[in-house]
């Protein structure tokens, strides 16, 4: 699930319900997360992508809503550090 903090091309709450619905089904070994925030970028306004175009967006507001969503604490880890480890191997 790429461009968490982009509200503006799929909202957060759709992103995040998402990934329930995908950890629900099976599927935590098939999704990773990822968001789109930079340093600096001129090529945009100031907040044309709201408040959680940040680089602390997925520990501060997707993993929080993930476990309020029921997600494991077990299927997290797969979803940030077991699936990773095995794209990249």
């Amino acid at each position: 699930m790429d461009r968490f903090g982009v509200d503006a091309f799929l909202p957060f709450e759709q992103r995040v319900s998402t990934i329930v619905e995908l950890v629900r089904r099976g599927y935590a070994e098939s999704v990773v997360v990822s968001h789109d925030a930079s340093c600096y970028i001129d090529f945009f306004e100031a907040g044309d992508f709201g408040d959680r175009w940040n680089y602390r967006h997925i520990s501060e507001d997707v993993l929080p809503a993930l476990r309020a969503a029921g997600v494991s604490e077990d299927d997290i880890d797969t979803i940030l550090v077991k699936n990773p480890i095995r794209y990249f191997e």
